[in-house]
Parts: structure tokens; C-alpha cells; sequence
């Protein structure tokens, strides 16, 4: 295509996108491979994985891949639906556009808190994953503690510099951070495959094998929180539709080549490790699988595979930044939250700077204020799920698909109460762990967050 056709194109975009009643304010630099970036690197799986796998591990042992497989099919009703959505609506926010332009502004309003509630939540236990990464790799080469949360803190403002330095900056960091990804997604694959089942010198552990148990309700509850916070995010591309060239042809394949890449390579690494630990639940640390890799690969190959895994999560922590952002904008611009006329300004190289330092200044008070990070995640989780809810809720309202995929009106409107039913298993399901132990801080959370929300509604600024 030739620049000539590039510009044109981004000139439509610009006139569809006046339809809509907006001006374009944001950088529209985004091509196909960014926009399938921005949602892969939210995804991360590596990401997922890392943060969550031990807690999911305890619970259930090897039947955790069984509850990935599950979340990755009820994952992909719900980007059905969000694809047909982000071609009827190419605009930034994405879910709370989407549910005001389907239903009406309070339903919107909700939709677009409970999603910022996942993404704002969603980037401190990105940082701490990270820092608890580097952190394990300063102790193992040079017996060298660093702070994990003053660590995390100081990732955010990195994350939040990157930011401030223009949408191109961002893509080609998420361009590289994806392919980083897959690279090491790969090289971890083949190194798992290699030296598979070395885990020690004890005899009953050079021959591994999966291990699985009888089903039970609670733990996999609370297996399933790994798959649901990790198979998220590949709506990233649709929350970045004002920055992307012709959108809704772009945006749809970016939200299911992400997920379905991300559902393929996760639930091979999460069937060798479970390979690798036979069924082991005696764990020393906070950070099992690093201690596994560490065990079998030796701390030459670990820290090849270690730098591949500290890009790909902070690449993550990137787009997750970058969707917050947007739709913090998307809902400011419309002036349905406090301060909205000094958070929708965007400065010379189409930045929301003080969308980003408010996010920078809520993800430090996070991280100090939580201790673990599998509550972090469970907030995160939940809300998103209810952003989800809303959605699908929406979609009902819309009766013709717009995606090629969808043929016809009884499937589309079948595809989405299955989406709708899935939606709804999965916040039951995240509510079992909250109290699973007697400890209620998550759930807590969850509804302090949307107390906040309430108090942020009443306050809105005036249309």
C-alpha cells in the first residue's frame, strides 16, 4: 500500500469516526501487526502464568489444564461478540461505548468503571510480576535482595515515561515485546521438551508424570483464576480503534489471532510444567516455576529464558497502560468522570499526560496498600469480568452481526447467551476463592471499587 493509500484511508477513518461526534485528537499510526501487539502483550501469557500459576497449581495440581481449555472456549464466545462490536463502533473505550451507544449512558458508565476497575488493578500486579521476576534473578547471580514493591513502583513511572512519549513509541516497543514473546514462548517450549522431568537427584522425580485429582468445587474455583485473569486483554486492540488504520477491518482479526495464539502457546507450557512437577505441592517459594526452571536448565539457560519473560511482562505492562489510558480519555471526553475537562487534554504528540499520571499515582497506592498478588489479580479479574457481563448484556441489543464469522441473526443471538452464561460461571467462580480461606480482602476490594464508582458517577462533570 502506498502512502498515498495509507493517508487516504486514515482520512476516512477520520470522517467515520466524525460521525460518531468526535474529532480526531489521538495519533492514528497504528497498522495491522501493532494493533494484534497491543492485544497479545495485554494477554501475555507469560505474564498470566507467572503471577498466577502457583495459587491456581495448589489448588487443583494437573487439572489446571482442564480449567484453561475451558476458559479459552468460553474466552472465545465473548471475543466473538466484542469483534462484531469493535466493527459497528471503531471508538476508543471500547465496552463503555460500546453499552452507551447500545443501551444508555448509566449502563455505559457502569460497563466503563468495572473495565477501568480490571485495567487499573491490572497494571500494579503486572509490575509486581515483574519485580518479583528481577528480583529472583538478582538473588540467584549476585545474592542481591531488591525491595519487590519499591521495585513495582518504580516500573510504573518507567511504564508511564514510555507513555508520555508518543503513540509511535509505544507501538514499536509492543511490535518488539510481542515478538520477544512468542520467541521465548517457543525457546521455553523446546527447553521443556529437552531436559523434560530433571527436576532433582531424587530418584521418584526423573520420570514425571501428569497427576490429577478428583473433582471439587472450590479448587476449581480457584483454578479457574488463572486462565481468567491470563485470556484477557485481547479487546486492547478495540480500545485503541482512534489510533489504528481502517479499524474495523483491523481490529476483529487482531482480537482473535491474539487470543487464540495465546490460548494455544499457554496451554502447552502449562501442560509440561505440570509435567515436570508430578503432582509436587510442597513448594519453598513464592516463584515455583522459576525455581523449576532454575533446577532443570541450570542458571545459564534460565537467564536466557529469564530476559525473554522480563521483556514480554513489561511489554504487557505497556499496552495495559495504553488501554486504561484510552478509555479513561473515551469517558472523560464525554464528561462522565470528575475532573473530566483536565483529563481528556491530550498535548502536542496525542498524549492523555494527565490520564497517565493519575494512573501512575492510583497503581503506586495499590501496590503499597496490597500485599499479595493474587488478590490484586482477583479484583482485576472480577471486575473485568462484570465489564464483560455488561457488554454481552448490551449486544443483545444489537441484532445483525457486522463479522463474516457470525452468519446469520439465531446464531448471533445464540453466541451470545452462551457468552452471557460463561460470563456469569466465571464471576461465581471468582467469588468462591475470596472467602474460600476466610479471606475476604479481594471481595472487599472489588466493592470498595465500586462504591468509588458510584461516588465518581454523582460527582461527573456536567454535559
Amino acid at each position: 500500500m502506498s502512502l498515498y493509500d495509507q493517508a487516504q484511508m486514515t482520512s476516512n477513518d477520520d470522517v467515520i469516526l466524525k460521525k460518531f461526534g468526535y474529532n480526531q485528537e489521538l495519533k492514528r499510526n497504528m497498522k495491522r501487526f501493532s494493533s494484534f501487539a497491543i492485544s497479545f502483550s495485554l494477554i501475555s501469557i507469560l505474564t498470566g502464568i507467572f503471577a498466577n500459576f502457583q495459587v491456581a497449581y495448589l489448588a487443583y495440581s494437573s487439572n489446571i489444564i482442564f480449567s484453561w481449555m475451558i476458559v479459552f472456549g468460553g474466552q472465545l464466545l465473548v471475543a466473538t461478540i466484542m469483534a462484531d462490536l469493535s466493527v459497528a463502533f471503531p471508538i476508543s473505550g471500547y465496552g463503555y461505548q460500546w453499552s452507551t451507544r447500545l443501551v444508555n449512558n448509566k449502563a455505559g458508565f457502569i460497563t466503563g468503571w468495572l473495565l477501568l476497575s480490571q485495567l487499573i488493578t491490572g497494571l500494579p500486579g503486572i509490575c509486581v510480576a515483574l519485580s518479583m521476576m528481577i528480583n529472583q534473578m538478582f538473588l540467584d547471580n549476585f545474592g542481591l535482595y531488591v525491595d519487590v514493591q519499591y521495585l513495582s513502583i518504580l516500573v510504573v513511572w518507567m511504564i508511564v515515561y514510555v507513555h508520555s512519549r508518543g503513540i509511535k513509541l509505544i507501538a514499536n516497543i509492543n511490535n518488539i515485546g510481542v515478538i520477544t514473546e512468542i520467541a521465548g514462548v517457543v525457546f521455553l517450549i523446546l527447553l521443556l521438551l529437552l531436559y523434560g522431568g530433571v527436576l532433582s537427584d531424587e530418584p521418584d522425580l526423573k520420570s514425571p508424570q501428569l497427576v490429577f485429582q478428583s473433582f471439587g468445587w472450590q479448587p476449581f474455583a480457584i483454578s479457574i483464576l488463572l486462565g481468567a485473569w491470563c485470556l484477557t486483554g485481547f479487546e486492547a486492540a478495540a480500545d485503541m480503534a482512534e489510533e489504528t488504520v481502517n479499524p474495523s477491518k483491523t481490529i476483529p482479526g487482531s482480537i482473535f489471532l491474539s487470543l487464540i495464539l495465546s490460548g494455544i502457546f499457554g496451554l502447552i507450557i502449562i501442560v509440561l510444567f505440570c509435567y515436570l512437577l508430578s503432582g509436587t505441592t510442597d513448594f519453598q517459594t513464592d516463584n515455583v516455576l522459576y525455581d523449576i526452571m532454575r533446577q532443570t536448565f541450570g542458571m545459564s539457560v534460565l537467564n536466557a529464558v529469564s530476559v525473554f519473560i522480563v521483556f514480554s511482562i513489561f511489554a504487557c505492562g505497556i499496552a495495559c497502560l495504553a488501554s486504561s489510558s484510552r478509555l479513561i480519555f473515551s469517558m472523560s471526553r464525554d464528561r462522565v468522570l470528575p475532573v473530566s475537562g483536565i483529563l481528556k487534554r491530550v498535548n502536542d504528540k496525542g498524549v492523555p499526560l494527565p490520564t497517565l499520571m493519575v494512573i501512575g499515582i492510583f497503581s503506586t497506592a495499590v501496590i503499597l496498600f496490597f500485599k499479595k498478588i493474587e488478590i490484586i489479580t482477583s479484583v482485576s479479574a472480577l471486575s473485568g469480568y462484570l465489564g464483560y457481563m455488561m457488554i454481552i448484556l448490551a449486544s443483545f441489543k444489537k441484532n445483525k452481526p457486522d463479522i463474516k464469522v457470525i452468519s446469520g441473526k439465531q446464531l448471533y443471538f445464540v453466541l451470545k447467551v452462551l457468552a452471557l452464561l460463561w460470563v456469569l460461571f466465571v464471576v461465581i467462580a471468582l467469588l468462591v476463592p475470596a472467602g474460600a480461606g476466610g479471606d475476604y480482602l479481594g471481595l472487599v476490594s472489588f466493592f470498595c471499587f465500586l462504591l468509588t464508582g458510584i461516588l465518581m458517577y454523582t460527582l461527573k462533570g456536567k454535559k
